[in-house]
């Protein structure tokens, strides 16, 4: 430590309000509330740590291809899928028979999300399976009904939550394995929420659906059996399992205000993989991202996990990325053992202090809410959406300073890929890279968001535009430094898809600039030590000059005025901002 402030120096102070110290020893451990509940966190039934693997999949026009899918992924290891319904997506009953056309409605989980038209599912789905000679209390799944959520994604505010009380009574009464209400905690994160934000705004979600059931009179105990809390995992490996394990905590906290018993209001989760860290570019680490996720999700708890297909950004739907996300899943059970151990987090000092940690801070955002009135009153007064784009500008920050780190998009990117030709219809990621305003909406919503959309643009507008600027990697002088700035320099230009031309080093300057003229680059990039640059860089500058710009890989304190004196006013470095750096070359190079 040298003397240095050991609270500066170790203690790491994530975003999510919380302090995380270097090490943690059995002590840590005596004042936890939670783990005097032995077993609270652990799945009842004979299988120590079980979840059924989910594939989710989108309704389109076409119903027959959607089923094609379903009945692929249920062969290929599936236990259970998920319909991602449109706004204009509306379940009649010619539908639904094309859609379920072979499934076997008493033995498969269908779960809904995003239905507006949640009662006349219902009805249709109890038709059907009265038709096929199955009992609707054998029906499982969801029905994806969850108004609150959808007011949060659209910015309409709710007309009446009266049908509801209604529909959960009856559906209770049919079929009573039947999940209603999606809380969809999900959405947070991936508009750029913390963790903790997204836990604590959740909960307030599935508070108020209790409180709206309790008073049309749902038995509390019923009306939590209904939920179904749905988490998104991201790559926050330890927090994310913390996370999981904290919303059971808080979930059980909520529950002993309705008099519900220990252990009797336990909630099925649902994680799914992020969206808000997926990658255009390179996006085969999106199956690394997704593998890490899905790992978090399973040790953390959850009951049904879904991965996402790593095309997803592309707007492409295929029979391999959705195999992808299935066997990652198979894999982690079938091959890694993930299903053998009960709470395998359980008795980690840093795992254990770390979940007290979330559910404390999850729970000062659940209590702010309440405050307000509850959710849905804190979300109409704007403090929601301002809580969220507070985090998401400062990811941003981050991301454009390269601190914020996407493997194959603002770092270590691919050189030599390009996208444009093959992209799909939708999304577009242009079109989903900022939070927007609420339009002709009354409330501002909460928008999904994928951080390298940023970078992507960037990229794209380079493919776009017919031209790719050339850089040349000037190596000159102590080969310690040449090399690590000729990597950092290749790297920061190829994340706007620019080419890079490296060479060996050069012994002299001007076997260099002779190289770099006959390259035809617009970038020549000089990679030296700084005591070098007082030399290297004038020289460079004024035979090439007129022809490319000139690049100082690094920032040469004792130098840097009399190299701009010199006409010499590009640097790039650790510090540099790297989206708003790229952006301004683009506007160079780019022009018609």
């Amino acid at each position: 430590m040298k003397g240095a402030d050991y609270r500066k120096k170790l203690v790491w102070n994530p975003e999510e309000g919380i302090h995380v110290n270097p090490y943690y020893r059995e002590e840590d451990l005596r004042n936890l509330e939670y783990l005097r509940q032995p077993g609270s966190l652990k799945k009842p039934g004979t299988a120590p740590n079980s979840w059924l693997i989910c594939q989710d999949i989108e309704l389109k026009n076409d119903a027959g291809e959607s089923n094609r899918r379903i009945r692929e992924a249920l062969k290929d290891g599936a236990q259970t899928v998920r319909f991602l319904a449109g706004d204009s997506w509306k379940p009649d009953t010619e539908q639904l028979e094309l859609l379920l056309d072979g499934i076997s409605l008493g033995d498969t989980g269908v779960s809904f999300k995003g239905s507006m038209y949640a009662d006349l599912l219902y009805e249709n789905l109890v038709r059907l399976a009265l038709q096929r000679g199955t009992d609707p209390s054998f029906l499982s799944g969801g029905l994806g009904a969850d108004p609150i959520g959808t007011m949060a994604l659209t910015g309409i505010p709710i007309a009446s939550l009266e049908n509801l009380g209604t529909l959960v009574k009856k559906v209770l009464r049919r079929s009573p394995s039947l999940r209603v209400i999606p809380v969809n905690g999900a959405m947070f994160q991936n508009a750029g929420a913390t963790l903790t934000e997204e836990l604590g705004f959740a909960m307030a979600m599935a508070s108020d659906y209790m409180a709206l059931l309790t008073s049309a009179g749902v038995d509390p105990a019923y009306a939590a059996a209904v939920m179904e809390l749905e988490l998104t995992t991201g790559t926050n490996y330890f927090m994310e399992i913390a996370k999981l394990r904290a919303a059971r905590i808080l979930w059980g906290r909520i529950c002993e205000g309705y008099g519900i018993g220990a252990g009797q209001g336990r909630i099925h989760i649902h994680a799914t993989s992020s969206t808000w860290n997926m990658t255009l570019y390179d996006p085969h680490v999106n199956i690394l991202r997704g593998t890490t996720e899905a790992m978090a999700a399973i040790i953390g708890g959850a009951d049904q996990i879904s991965i996402l297909p790593f095309e997803l950004p592309s707007g492409k739907n295929s029979s391999f990325s959705d195999r992808i996300a299935r066997n990652t899943q198979i894999i982690l059970r079938e091959e890694a053992y993930f299903d053998r151990v009960a709470d395998p987090a359980s008795g980690s000092y840093y795992l254990e202090h770390l979940t007290d940690a979330m559910a404390g801070k999850a729970w000062e955002i659940f209590l702010m809410a309440e405050a307000k009135g509850g959710f849905m009153k804190a979300f109409e007064s704007g403090w929601v959406g301002e809580v969220v784009d507070a985090s998401l500008q400062r990811k941003k920050e981050k991301a454009a300073q390269g601190r914020l780190r996407l493997l194959g998009t603002n770092a270590y990117p691919s050189f030599n890929e390009f996208v444009l030709a093959n992209l799909g219809n939708t999304p577009v990621p242009e079109e989903n890279i900022s939070t927007g305003d609420s339009g002709h909406t009354r409330l501002k919503p909460i928008r999904p968001f994928r951080l390298s959309a940023l970078f992507e643009k960037v990229r794209l507008e380079t493919e776009r535009s017919g031209k790719r600027p050339r850089v040349f990697l000037f190596r000159y002088g102590d080969p310690r430094w040449m090399s690590a700035r000729a990597m950092f320099a290749g790297n920061f230009f190829a994340c706007a898809g620019y080419e890079i031309v490296d060479q060996p080093v050069f012994r002299t300057i001007q076997a260099g600039i002779k190289a770099a003229g006959e390259s035809g680059a617009e970038i020549v990039v000089l990679c030296s030590s700084d005591d070098a640059y007082a030399e290297l860089a004038p020289k460079v500058h004024g035979a090439l000059g007129k022809e490319a710009l000139t690049v100082v890989a690094g920032y040469p304190d004792n130098s840097v005025e009399a190299l701009r004196k010199a006409g010499i006013t590009h640097f790039i470095h650790m510090k540099s901002n790297l989206l708003d750096a790229l952006k301004e070359f683009n506007h160079l190079l780019l022009k018609p």
